[in-house]
């Protein structure tokens, strides 16, 4: 149930605990993993959460294996390296001349070997240990009683060696006592003694009144670094072969171990680097000011983030480069105060000096003129003229210069939110108005793009496009500012509360705009992208659609746009990814998704025994199972609106059918929304949502409705019920003829 809709390019990472596990590691989807890295995912004996476990097996003295044993892991190094929880490991007696015997052994065959970063440890007063590899023979490491302060699992009576790269196996003995004692003794030589390996960079203190012996217990705990590859070709070898999996932003490294190879992120992105992992992602040098070389913004200072990388500029007035390494940023005072003082220390060049400093504003201003004219050309600000002109679209889109938007946002203060495409920041135009910013971090269509298609829409309920500005690296947009957040926010924060009536009222006014999209703008627009963090709320919670980087104009000629998948995880029509046809029908199913939210107060993607599940799965497996009460958000059911909140859960159920064609369109659903309002008016009226039935077949039977009884809420008169008395079949389901009638203030 769990897994339905949600395939996409990139396998997503599973989750086990507190810990993601992606590709070349799996669980349980091995379509999403390499043989030979599946990990176990089960609860921790000490807490009972759950965390993930690597296999390996470990013998005894008697040189037989027992059963595989369980070692947490602490950490996965994409770049080749894993972290096992080894604290088990280890070998302890208080017997004189005693030693066992232990050998440890990742699965045989498999990608991982014993990394040369270990060490192997011998902890005790006069105690030894043995450990073997290969033919190299054995290794003896004696501890005598001699205190010392570092490393910090070796403060009294330790010995420490190296052990080999890579190795397949290891074989170690150890903890026994042996007879050194003189006359004289001491507390400490009374101890057990023990030997282990471990990573020293993992070594963590339990207890750190008994850290002398730490072995007694669990006083400490410590880890054992593994290394491991992807296949037995290296870099050179793999790179022109079907079986390269490093993604476009990683570079290919030849792995660790003695074969195969690993990926890593380029410079300026970080994240996992294979084809099928969760793929390298920009880092935002500019959000830390320890990743960039920029002077601040209190000194002139302008950090912008590119792909990979980041640039440094000046604020207009300022000259330099930006870098404080560079040549920073002078301020036109300390130009002012510089010129005043050549012009007071050599009176004879005064008049040269006025004009030189002429003639360089001059040619500043001039190169500044000629930058801004390049950027509008290179941002495609004539083509995008051009473009609006002839298709149609809304006139009076206002071009703000750069300095104007500087001034207005302060520089780019006040951040309102983050994407992966921009960043929105807010500010107040000179005439008071205020205004939401959006900076892209790059050129792309998107950008182009939302501009044409806001263009062409003027709506109530859709966020307003007041203009653009091309003078920039990369072109800006200016909006409306919406005040009161996002529909997720309210609903998923915890720190609001939407009432019954405004969840519906956002439900009717966002299919309005849907709708008016799809049927009524100058040309047909389809979204692509309908979520609730992409419904906005104003001052009086009235919802504007906004986002429109993903929406597309409809082809004159075609019903639908053939394109590759595209949208937010738990909204995107499952019929879209399958056949990679986009129609009106694909916003309708991502509108069910936000109508199931506003009913339930879940979150679109729910975590279920360490995976992820969509909600819409979820809300139609209780629907079928009779549940519905169960998961309706109880915060805003009561007996008066039950009624409202199930017949808007078939509705999302007609939404959410599997085959597009199968669903109503939003012209329909605002019809169904409407008759539910008016329901919740007039008692005893409603009508059966049977169209949550149809199959999309032209022919249909004629839509059925009959009275329920339903709760009055309050007076009517504003809100234009209607009584239906007549629903007239027609060959087009989307043209049906519903006759109606208009009651007085009585109700009759």
């Amino acid at each position: 149930m769990c897994l339905v809709g949600l395939s996409a390019a990139k396998c997503d990472p599973e989750i086990c605990g507190s810990m993601n596990v992606s590709y070349p590691f799996w669980i349980k989807n091995s379509d999403c993993g390499y043989p030979g890295f599946q990990i176990k995912c089960r609860k921790k004996r000490s807490t009972g959460m759950q965390a993930p476990f690597f296999t390996a097996y470990l013998g005894n003295h008697t040189d037989k294996f027992l059963p595989p044993h369980q070692y947490e892991i602490m950490k996965i190094d994409y770049m080749g390296y894993l972290m096992i929880n080894s604290t088990s490991l280890k070998l302890q007696s208080c017997e004189t001349n005693s030693s066992e015997s232990r050998i440890f052994q990742p699965p045989n065959g498999g990608p991982f070997t014993i990394s040369m970063s270990n060490k192997f440890v011998v902890i005790g007063c006069k105690t030894f240990g043995t450990y073997a590899y290969g033919n190299l023979g054995d290794v003896r490491c004696v501890s005598l009683c001699k205190p010392q302060s570092d490393p910090p699992y070796c403060r009294y009576g330790c010995c420490e060696v190296s052990v080999p790269d890579n190795s397949k196996w290891f074989n170690f003995t150890g903890g026994g006592v042996f007879r050194l004692r003189n006359s004289t003794t001491n507390n400490y030589e009374k101890k057990c003694g023990f030997s282990t390996i471990l990573d020293p960079s993992t070594f963590t203190v339990v207890d750190n009144e008994t850290s002398l012996f730490w072995g007694e217990g669990r006083k400490a705990y410590y880890g054992l670094r593994l290394n491991w590859s992807i296949g037995s070709q290296n870099c050179s070898m793999v790179k022109e072969t079907a079986n390269y999996s490093c993604s476009i932003n990683a570079k290919c490294i030849d792995s660790p171990t003695e074969k195969g190879h690993v990926c890593k992120c380029l410079p300026g992105y970080e994240g996992n680097g294979y084809l099928n992992g969760t793929d390298c992602i920009d880092i935002d040098e500019c959000s830390d000011k320890t990743l960039n070389m920029c002077v601040g913004q209190e000194e002139g200072g302008i950090c912008l983030n590119l792909a990979g990388s980041y640039n440094c500029s000046c604020a207009h007035g300022y000259k330099g480069d930006g870098f404080t390494n560079g040549k920073k940023c002078l301020s036109p005072q300390s130009k002012t105060t510089l010129i005043s003082g050549l012009i007071g220390s050599i009176s004879s060049f005064i008049v040269v000096s006025m004009v030189a400093c002429g003639l360089f504003w001059c040619l500043r201003r001039r190169r500044l003129k000629n930058a801004k004219e390049r950027n509008f050309r290179q941002n495609g600000g004539l083509l995008l003229q051009e473009r609006i002109a002839s298709m149609g679209g809304r006139k009076g889109l206002r071009i703000f210069s750069e300095r104007e938007l500087q001034i207005a946002s302060k520089n780019y203060s006040i951040e309102l939110g983050k994407g992966g495409f921009a960043t929105v920041y807010k500010g107040v135009l000179a005439d008071g108005l205020p205004v939401a910013i959006k900076k892209p971090n790059s050129i792309s269509d998107e950008f182009i793009n939302e501009i044409i298609i806001l263009s062409h829409i003027h709506h109530r309920n859709v966020v307003k496009l007041f203009g653009c500005c091309m003078e920039t690296q990369f072109p800006l947009l200016v909006y409306e500012f919406v005040p009161n957040g996002t529909v997720y926010q309210h609903l998923h924060s915890g720190e609001t509360k939407l009432s019954w009536q405004t969840r519906r009222q956002i439900a009717i006014e966002t299919a309005e705009a849907i709708s008016y999209m799809h049927l009524q703008a100058s040309q047909p627009i389809f979204h692509r992208d309908i979520k609730s963090s992409n419904i906005l709320l104003d001052e009086t919670l009235t919802p504007k659609v906004a986002d429109f980087g993903l929406s597309r104009l409809r082809p004159s000629e075609e019903m639908h746009l053939s394109t590759m998948a595209v949208g937010t995880r738990g909204y995107v029509d499952p019929d879209f990814v399958r056949s990679n046809q986009f129609t009106d029908k694909s916003d309708v199913f991502s509108f069910g998704v936000v109508l199931v939210e506003l009913l339930t107060g879940l979150t679109p993607l729910l975590s279920t025994q360490g995976s992820m599940c969509a909600l819409y799965d979820h809300f139609l497996s209780a629907l079928d199972e009779n549940r519905l009460t169960e998961i309706l958000d109880q915060k805003v059911m009561n007996e008066e609106n039950q009624g409202q909140m199930e017949s808007m859960a078939r509705l999302a159920k007609a939404c959410l059918q599997k085959k597009a064609r199968a669903r109503p369109s939003m012209r329909e659903v605002v019809e169904e929304l409407a008759w539910i309002r008016a329901a919740t008016r007039q008692s005893g009226l409603y009508r059966d949502i049977s169209l949550v039935e149809h199959t999309g077949d032209s022919k249909q039977s004629p839509l059925n409705y009959h009275a329920l009884l339903t709760s009055f809420d309050g007076d009517y008169q504003d809100l234009n019920p209607f009584t239906p008395v007549t629903a007239i079949s027609s060959e087009d389901p989307s043209t049906a003829l519903i006759q109606i009638e208009m009651p007085d203030k009585n109700g009759r």
